[in-house]
């Protein structure tokens, strides 16, 4: 019976975080970008000590982001988006998705991910739905420097999946797949949890919390994910 498929993206789909590469894309050729790079650094240090929030990490990198246009940003993150599914998908999510696909199931990515970037990326990867992190918008289509909401993290994304979830009424039986510690109150709300290649933290309480941990870096998996 065709469910619904949940889907975290950064280091989970794919390899690597794609939000401070999306920066460097945009911003290489700008000299006030690396001017600015120390500020961002200790920003960075400051959320590891707890001193400030995440959103406020992103929300500095957004403002190196407000000199261009929205449709220029767009068209950077249409560019980083194609080469994201050339080369920086895990060895096994294309194969995931398309077994999720072929039973019927409904795609879902849940992301705290920026707009700028999830949206290309899930469009690309044949995402019904994309649940990410939205920015505010000046009246000129320029970035404010701000976010639109709540950092889609944590509780916030479970939030956020239960809101699409009264819209979209997704079919059960559901599964999550994420990387990281911050997803376990979705990876617990969904019928069955999946670990893909976890972070430390999420490893350490995978069995205790029930969920099944894979290596999408293997060769094969074989068809456990259908």
């Amino acid at each position: 019976m065709p469910g619904t498929a949940f889907f975290d993206m950064d280091r989970t789909l794919t390899r690597s975080g794609t939000w401070s590469r999306y920066l460097f894309s945009v911003n290489k050729k700008r000299p006030f970008f690396y001017l600015r790079l120390p500020l961002l650094a200790a920003h960075a240090v400051a959320y590891k000590l707890g001193l400030v929030s995440r959103q406020s990490v992103k929300e500095q990198g957004l403002k190196t982001l407000t000199w261009a246009g929205r449709a220029d940003l767009e068209r950077a993150a249409e560019r980083f988006a194609d080469r994201e599914i050339r080369s920086g998908l895990r060895r096994q999510a294309l194969a995931v998705l398309e077994r999720h696909r072929a039973a019927g199931d409904t795609l879902v990515m849940a992301t705290a991910a920026a707009e700028l970037v999830a949206r290309p990326i899930g469009d690309q990867l044949g995402m019904d739905v994309v649940i990410c992190t939205e920015l505010e918008w000046s009246k000129d289509n320029r970035l404010t420097g701000k976010l639109a909401g709540a950092n889609c993290y944590g509780r916030e994304k479970l939030d956020r999946i239960r809101t699409a979830n009264a819209e979209h009424d997704f079919a059960g039986p559901t599964v999550g797949y994420s990387d990281h510690l911050s997803d376990l109150p979705f990876l617990e709300w969904v019928d069955k949890g999946v670990a893909v290649n976890p972070s430390r933290g999420l490893a350490q309480i995978a069995d205790k919390a029930g969920l099944r941990i894979e290596d999408w870096e293997a060769d094969n998996m074989g068809s456990e994910n259908a």
